[in-house]
């Protein structure tokens, strides 16, 4: 199935299957541009960017958002729920909560069923980065969302949870319940 294209995106995927045509008559056409891997990754980096732009000196990445707001919905979660919360590799998951707690934003205490674990805490100072980031992610969603007309907007999430949600096993950080339950 081939993507439908704006005059200012052809551009570059013209320019794209104009070198490959070069290449040598016979040559198979540049069609990484329609790929869904190279496009979700894409819209991944302009998230990302729109992200930084959008919560300027709050001075969080979209991960660490996405932990605080984990952390808020099961204060105690220990680190191995959280990097299953957020789907986020083990390795990964110390670094980014090594950061949050350096900063402040979250606090780690020794775990009550197992002093083995540390549970995590949203500290007050993340609280309030919260506060300010969560009406701006909103609106971050909503300018990334906004060349589609809203029905296409819903349709457009249904379709990426349901990509998310029936290939989620293919991850190496799997999306997983947190199988946590606070006392």
């Amino acid at each position: 199935m081939r993507a439908r294209h704006d005059a200012k995106t052809e551009g570059a995927h013209g320019a794209a299957r104009g070198n490959a045509a070069a290449a040598g008559a016979g040559a198979a056409p540049f069609d990484l541009y329609e790929t869904p891997g190279f496009l979700v990754r894409r819209l991944h980096q302009i998230v990302v960017s729109a992200c930084y732009e959008g919560w300027g000196g709050l001075d969080i990445s979209p991960v660490q958002y996405g932990a605080l707001m984990a952390v808020r919905a099961f204060p105690g979660i220990d680190q191995r729920g959280l990097a299953r919360a957020i789907a986020i590799d083990r390795s990964s998951i110390g670094a980014v909560s090594g950061q949050l707690e350096r900063r402040g934003l979250i606090a780690r205490r020794t775990g009550r069923r197992d002093k083995r674990n540390k549970e995590l805490f949203l500290t007050a100072r993340g609280a309030a980065v919260l506060r300010r980031a969560q009406p701006l992610a909103w609106e971050i969603q909503d300018r990334i969302l906004a060349p589609l007309p809203a029905r296409e907007r819903a349709e457009f999430v249904r379709l990426l949870a349901k990509l998310v949600e029936r290939n989620n096993a293919l991850s190496r950080a799997p999306l997983l319940p947190t199988g946590f339950e606070a006392d």
